[in-house]
């Protein structure tokens, strides 16, 4: 009966995944072709878990974004609520040769560059870093597609794609050996990314969930980052808007350091 049972399993055990049908940059270079839009700003409510202790502190966001055809991007992130943190804001200016960005303290008044070695810093006590808020840097990494199988959702296929560093600079700078993410081979969403720090142990997770469609692209209308199992982030989209223009002053250093964008 035994060995019946072991017969019976082994051929599901090997369907359950398949060889990746596509290399992995061509993956992310599709993603990024898919769900690029020229203008695009949300309004986020934000919760912070202590897993433990099941306190919470509950933020609001606003965030804004351009992309240019030449390739450039530039994004700001501000606070709303509450009152002690409104008007903190980081400013992320990218283009072929450069990835620039600052962060903003209304108590010190001053817009502060960010070196390379403060990116894997957390972002006001969130789990996110300052290098996860530049997003999906394709030029920094190698991507290997590892395999196709079920989405973490259980709906549709994804392929599992490994992100590593292109150098030592990019490795220190975000603090992670590799990301294991799971994007899917139909819509070209990521489900899932897996971080691995600088001792290739991984140690949080982000979920990306209520996908919804806007126009040709897709977004996920809940983002949710869990670190170490004792602390998560829940970002919550109230609030969006593509491709309504919006105004390159919102993008500069002046916006930000003369409070503009605290409204």
């Amino acid at each position: 009966m035994k060995i019946a049972i072991l017969v019976l399993l082994v051929p599901f055990s090997f369907s359950a995944h398949s060889a990746c049908s596509q290399d992995g940059k061509a993956i992310m270079e599709m993603q990024e072709k898919k769900q690029k839009v020229k203008y695009e700003s949300e309004v986020q409510s934000v919760v912070l878990l202590d897993v433990k202790s099941k306190q919470k502190e509950k933020r609001t966001m606003k965030h804004y974004a351009v992309k240019s055809e030449g390739g450039s991007e530039k994004a700001l992130l501000t606070f709303v609520e509450p009152a002690d943190i409104k008007g903190s804001a980081v400013l992320n200016w990218r283009d072929k040769s450069s990835d620039d960005q600052w962060v903003y303290l209304p108590a010190l008044k001053k817009l502060q560059r960010i070196a390379s070695g403060s990116k894997r810093k957390y972002f006001m006590g969130t789990d996110f870093t300052f290098a996860d808020l530049e997003g999906e840097v394709l030029k920094n990494y190698n991507y290997s597609c590892d395999k196709e199988e079920a989405c973490p959702s259980k709906k549709g296929k994804c392929f599992v794609i490994t992100a590593t560093p292109k150098d030592k600079k990019i490795k220190r700078m975000t603090g992670y050996t590799k990301r294991v993410l799971w994007v899917e081979n139909n819509r070209y969403v990521t489900h899932k990314i897996q971080y691995h720090n600088l001792k290739g142990k991984h140690f949080k997770t982000a979920e990306y969930l209520k996908w919804k469609q806007e126009g040709k692209v897709w977004r996920p209308n809940l983002a949710v980052m869990s670190r170490e199992g004792k602390h998560k982030t829940y970002i919550k989209v109230k609030k969006r808007t593509l491709n309504t223009e919006i105004k390159d002053v919102v993008f500069s250093k002046r916006y930000v350091e003369k409070e503009m964008h605290i409204k």
